[in-house]
């Protein structure tokens, strides 16, 4: 698997969505993971999701299929799971997300949402920007809605989900999460950390408990997800954009991407090794390929290290057994690397996915 990630901002006009196709061709590439859904906005037609001002001239992602095919490149929908806004000021439609559903948001230790934090409070603490809850069933039917209306109107080859995550670990305490892990073990979770002025939580011995609870939410969204998206065409390929470290993927994030794979929820994943440095880049691409390598698709970046410093780690993860590369982005690709990134993928045939083997036993039960 030889793949770019294109981001949204590369969809803005038919001639860009050409370039940056034509260039991850030039480039070797034989697939194409298209950002379909940023902002809480379809960069497609949709029935689920406000649309990008875009789809008043033309739809962005049938472009892209338009261009992408004749070159022999697979194209994936990529969708933001829980993110749903960054940019400074509210989006003008009022069915979005933000302000349709302002309860759906995580909130902080403090019961403050997300999604009304500015963007200087945002970068404090180290999140992208307002994200939606996993712990809201809602929330998944939402995400199982927009994979399985991509999957059923686009001639796709996957379906690939991102910020399928926490932001970290100071926020998932909004009412309906307080609640569930207060069911399920009679602990109010705020009451695992220290209240103002002391120093000690109230309750202790239970840290494990919360942090199991959160990777169950974030999986479950990815199981509802996957549902929709193999009943709607179960030819398609599953996959996530996950944070690169299995430790702390699952620690701090609660994703627990290595589960994932082990019980067959996800095709495969792109750990997101964006180090820079080299030292670090081995490491994680060990680390991401020790269990089920031939399921991971090690994802570089070029927009912060030159394309040597890129294909250090990717080639450590190649040689390791990792399934493929992902390189973020096309958008930030240049030109002038292009050959590089050729010589280094090394041509080949376009990338084959084996299909899922619950389709055996789905068809095995239909009598002919």
């Amino acid at each position: 698997m030889r793949y770019f990630w294109m981001s949204a901002d590369g969809l803005e006009s038919e001639a860009g969505i050409d370039s940056l196709v034509g260039l991850a061709a030039a480039s070797g590439a034989n697939g194409i993971i298209v950002q379909v859904m940023g902002r809480g906005e379809a960069w497609y037609v949709s029935d689920v999701l406000p649309e990008a001002r875009v789809l008043d001239r033309y739809d962005p992602l049938a472009r892209v299929l338009l261009r992408a095919g004749p070159l022999g490149l697979e194209v994936h929908a990529w969708v933001n799971a829980f993110l749903s806004w960054s940019a400074p000021d509210p989006p003008a439609d009022p069915a979005h997300v933000l302000l349709a559903h302002p309860e759906w948001f995580l909130a902080d230790l403090r019961g403050r949402s997300s999604a009304d934090y500015s963007r200087a409070e945002c970068e404090a603490a180290d999140i992208v920007g307002a994200t939606l809850s996993p712990a809201i069933p809602a929330v998944r039917s939402r995400l199982a809605a927009v994979c399985a209306e991509l999957a059923s109107e686009y001639d796709l080859d996957g379906i690939h989900l991102d910020y399928i995550r926490y932001p970290n670990a100071s926020f998932g305490f909004e009412p309906a999460a307080r609640a569930g892990f207060f069911l399920a073990s009679g602990v109010d979770p705020v009451d695992l950390y220290p209240a103002p002025g002391r120093t000690r939580p109230a309750v202790e011995g239970m840290g494990e408990a919360w942090r199991g609870y959160r990777a169950a939410q974030v999986t479950e969204s990815v199981r509802s997800a996957r549902a929709a998206v193999r009943s709607a065409d179960p030819s398609l390929t599953f996959s996530c954009a996950v944070m690169a470290d299995p430790s702390s993927a699952l620690t701090d994030y609660a994703c627990d991407w290595q589960g994932w794979l082990g019980g067959g929820l996800v095709d495969f994943v792109c750990p997101m090794a964006y180090a820079t440095n080299q030292s670090r880049a081995g490491e994680l691409a060990v680390s991401t390929t020790q269990e089920e390598p031939g399921k991971v698709v090690y994802g570089v970046a070029v927009y912060n290290q030159s394309m040597t410093s890129a294909l250090v780690g990717a080639r450590a993860a190649r040689a390791l057994g990792a399934g493929g590369i992902c390189v973020y982005s096309v958008n930030t690709l240049a030109p002038a690397d292009s050959a590089a990134l050729e010589e280094f993928w090394g041509g080949g045939t376009p990338a084959r996915h084996p299909l899922d083997p619950g389709l055996f036993h789905m068809t095995a039960r239909i009598p002919f």
